[in-house]
């Protein structure tokens, strides 16, 4: 099926893409998938969009990627060894919808003189604005075939392809709403007959049994080479005067087991599937032996509980024969599969980086960056000197890749909290995009039509809201990937030696990716971890190594990646933690590795193990003037003019400095040395306010946080709009708000390891935006900085950023 399109009429100027692969190696050649539309004038555009109007790119490093008030510069460097050039742009479209495709079912037009389908169905979406196709044979080429739909009322209908027409037979009966119906259908020259058997959901009765016989106007037309589609049919559509056959008609639903045999003059077995066999692989297995393997596209979901699922076993590798369905929908979407434009090849001596293609149409001054991230070559590993990594959040990333909670139709989407019914959401080029290109997928926050939970997310399409410059809508504030370059800024104004590496890194390669390095700094939000990523980062401090840890909520979501896809990250979330969705019980085990997913908390190994500290609350709004401070002219602005702060400052803890002033002296080393210090009132961002903002994280000894880290400083106190994460709520749920209770804070934390090294946590996701604020001349920079010389074994005095 391709990608190019004519541009919609009245559609905006729009120029996006994506780079594959997504993280590469110097010397790796890239493929540059650009779409590019136009405001139409003519008919030109409508045909000849795709060759006529042009873009210009160029390649840059980027060293640090937003423009904030108050904040650092924008600034990249040109890849010179990476020719610039200019390209004729098209129109893409990625066209979302899971299914499966077995290319020749087994059917000989000379021999058959008809098709019996058997499966269990379980419609998630009953009614829809479009047929559902369950299971097809159906051509629609040469009207060959069938195909069981369900109908826009939710009501099981039968296609007949009879090689002049298709006839419908409508059976009036409508499968019930998430639950089993077996389906049996024998269509041979002019007789159907259809048995429908509705299954028993635990104790509720099942339905009544139908059959169903009828006599077709003309025999049923049987074609050799005959594709079998399950979860779509085909369909046939014009594009220029040119015909052509695309998967349409999207099932929402589940489907297990399916059998095909021929009948007729030879009667035979043609296929069975059955989906438990192979559960974390995109084929479906044939059984019989006649080895017609299927290929599913879009990445629907599996290991999900099937209609012989009994309780017994919620693990499905323990039992996979519970779990032989595969759950599709007509939003899923793996791969975007857009033409490719142009390549480049990295330059072999390429520093690692986040480095971006510049692409802008030659006419305006619309563009957009297209990111892709260099990883350190051989040669920068085997260098002796001292060096910090810094790691990039590219699980995080993908989790949140164009995400939709703005969207007012959407159960998942974000609540405005109360008290900021006045807050405007950061609309920008970014929000118009994610808000217009619904084909490009959805993020790990939303929830599909059928409203079940999103449990993958794929690099292989644009990733709207990671780019550079990224501002976010609800925070009007720099987060993940544009949080982090603020991170990179620094490093860079130090002139530290460092190397970029990413999650994936950290996946693929374990401690490998980490052992050459003095110092290891994580992003602003590192949320989600693999077990082979959590187990580098450990590994990293049992042999010595020193972490900083520099965000919040961080090591929270268990997560999965395949080795063979890396493009594809796995989230399954339990009944716990703060989220908009989660999988039901029984489904919380990973098709990917088998692991189960869910909170790091409820594996054992929470964040506070791993960095001392853990999530414990999140929120946004006015900010709470602390005494001690309102005197202050940042907070006197805020105050009169009433700005929202979304977050408060620390405050050093009292007595830290006599109780340890072998580690107080060199962390606060030049700032005021008085008890009860207070620093970082201030943060990038359209609202303002300090640095413990978003998501915060504190110690708790209970939760795993070791006995011998030192609380250093903690947050001010934050206001009503944060809450406590529901994991720390008992019985009953009281004093979960911010004034109410003193578990809802950001705690700074030092500690060391059994490995002799250090870790230094700061428990905020904005604790970056705090480090850019006045171009990086502040405290919370000085502390940075302290920590990222003595960690890091860097020479040199800290002189201020």
């Amino acid at each position: 099926m391709g990608s190019i399109c004519p541009t919609p009429s009245g559609y905006p100027a729009e120029i996006i893409g994506y780079a594959q692969p997504w993280i590469v190696d110097p010397g790796d050649q890239v493929e540059i998938k650009v779409n590019y539309a136009r405001k139409p004038c003519p008919p030109l555009l409508l045909r000849v969009s795709c060759t006529e109007p042009e873009f210009k790119y160029r390649i840059v490093r980027v060293l640090q990627g937003t423009q904030c008030l108050n904040g650092p510069q924008q600034r990249s460097e040109e890849i010179h060894g990476i020719p610039a050039g200019v390209c004729p742009g098209r129109f893409q479209l990625a066209h979302p919808g899971s299914h499966a495709v077995i290319s020749d079912i087994g059917l000989d037009e000379l021999i058959d003189d008809g098709v019996r389908l058997i499966f269990y169905v379980q419609p998630w979406l009953t009614k829809c604005d479009h047929m559902q196709a369950l299971v097809s044979t159906l051509n629609p080429s040469t009207r060959s075939g069938v195909a069981v739909v369900l109908n826009t009322r939710g009501t099981l209908d039968i296609l007949v392809g009879q090689a002049d027409k298709v006839q419908r037979i409508m059976s009036g009966f409508s499968p019930a709403h998430r639950r089993w119906t077996k389906i049996d259908l024998t269509v041979c020259r002019e007789l159907l007959n259809l048995h429908i058997t509705p299954l028993v959901h635990t104790l509720e009765p099942a339905g009544k049994p139908i059959s169903l016989q009828v006599s077709l106007d003309r025999p049923l037309s049987v074609s050799s080479s005959t594709q079998l589609h399950l979860a779509a049919s085909q369909s046939e559509e014009q594009l220029d005067g040119i015909p052509r056959v695309r998967p349409s008609n999207y099932f929402n639903g589940r489907l297990d087991t399916v059998t095909v045999e021929a009948v007729g003059e030879r009667p035979r077995r043609l296929a069975c599937y059955d989906f438990s066999v192979d559960i974390p692989s995109d084929q479906i297995i044939d059984t019989t032996g006649n080895n017609r393997t299927g290929i599913l596209v879009n990445a629907p979901s599996r290991a999900v509980k099937g209609f012989r699922w009994d309780g017994a076993e919620t693990d499905w590798t323990k039992s996979p024969r519970g779990y032989g369905a595969i759950h599709f929908h007509e939003d899923d979407l793996d791969d975007a599969d857009w033409d490719t434009d142009f390549s480049i090849k990295v330059p072999a001596d390429a520093r690692s980086g986040v480095y971006a293609v510049e692409i802008e149409i030659t006419a305006s001054t619309v563009s957009d960056q297209v990111v892709f991230f260099v990883r350190p070559s051989e040669k920068a590993n085997s260098q002796k000197e001292p060096k910090v990594a810094l790691v990039m959040s590219t699980f995080t990333y993908l989790a949140y890749a164009n995400e939709h909670q703005f969207d007012i139709d959407s159960p998942a989407r974000a609540e405005i909290p109360g008290g900021l019914e006045s807050l405007e959401f950061y609309k920008d080029e970014t929000f118009g995009k994610q808000d217009r290109r619904r084909d490009l997928g959805l993020s790990c926050y939303d929830v599909h039509k059928d409203r079940s939970a999103v449990m993958y997310s794929s690099a292989k399409r644009p990733l709207l809201n990671c780019r550079p410059n990224y501002i976010n809508w609800t925070g009007h504030r720099p987060r993940e990937l544009s949080a982090e370059l603020i991170m990179q800024g620094f490093l860079e104004r130090l002139e530290v030696p460092y190397d970029v590496v990413t999650d994936h890194d950290l996946h693929m390669n374990g401690v490998q990716a980490l052992h050459c390095y003095s110092a290891v700094i994580t992003g602003c939000h590192p949320e989600y971890h693999t077990l082979e990523s959590y187990r580098a980062y450990e590994e990293y401090l049992r042999g010595g190594g020193n972490l900083m840890y520099m965000g919040g909520n961080g090591f929270y979501w268990s997560s999965a990646l395949d080795r063979l896809r890396p493009h594809r990250l796995e989230v399954r979330r339990g009944g716990q933690g703060v989220r908009t969705s989660y999988q039901e019980p029984g489904e919380r085990h990973h098709a990917i590795d088998g692991h189960v997913g869910g909170l790091w908390r409820d594996r054992g190994r929470a964040a506070n193990y791993l960095v001392g500290i853990g999530c414990c609350g999140e929120g946004a709004g006015p900010g709470k003037f602390p005494k001690f401070s309102i005197n202050s002219l940042s907070y006197r602005q805020a105050y009169h003019s009433r700005l929202y702060c979304l977050g408060v400052p620390y405050r050093m803890k009292s007595g830290v400095r006599a109780a340890y002033p072998n580690i107080t002296s060199w962390i606060f080393e030049q700032l005021p040395t008085h008890d009860e210090l207070v620093f970082g009132e201030n943060a990038l961002g359209g609202f303002g306010g300090g640095a413990s903002a978003d998501e915060i994280d504190r110690m708790d000894i209970g939760y795993g946080s070791p006995a011998n880290a030192i609380i250093l400083a903690s947050s001010t106190g934050h206001p009503d709009t944060f809450g406590l994460f529901p994991e720390d709520s008992g019985f009953p749920m009281t004093k979960t708000l911010g004034t109410q209770t003193d578990s809802i804070r950001s705690d700074m934390v030092y500690w060391e390891t059994c490995g002799g090294g250090s870790v230094f946590s700061v428990g905020s996701i904005s604790w970056y935006c705090a480090l850019g604020w006045n171009d990086f001349r502040n405290d919370i920079a000085v502390i940075t900085e302290n920590v990222l010389r003595k960690l890091g074994k860097i020479q040199g005095t800290n002189g201020g950023a």
